[in-house]
């Protein structure tokens, strides 16, 4: 788990919690328009999100 991080001390706190609770994986969220849109996409494609019509409400979702 490399993280995005430099602060050594959030590093080491996640490391310490992904041991005891053992996840498959640790995702580094970065906040980027591109991370945006795949996290928006993906809940689309599971259903939990409907595009709404980009020419009245751009960018914008159901979420259900």
């Amino acid at each position: 788990m490399s993280g995005k991080t430099q602060n050594a001390a959030l590093k080491q706190w996640v490391a310490e919690w992904a041991d005891i609770l053992e996840p498959d994986d640790v995702y580094w969220c970065d906040g980027s328009e591109q991370e945006y849109n795949d996290l928006c996409d993906d809940l689309v494609q599971a259903g939990t999100f409907t595009k709404l019509n980009d020419a009245k409400r751009p960018n914008s979702y159901w979420a259900h």
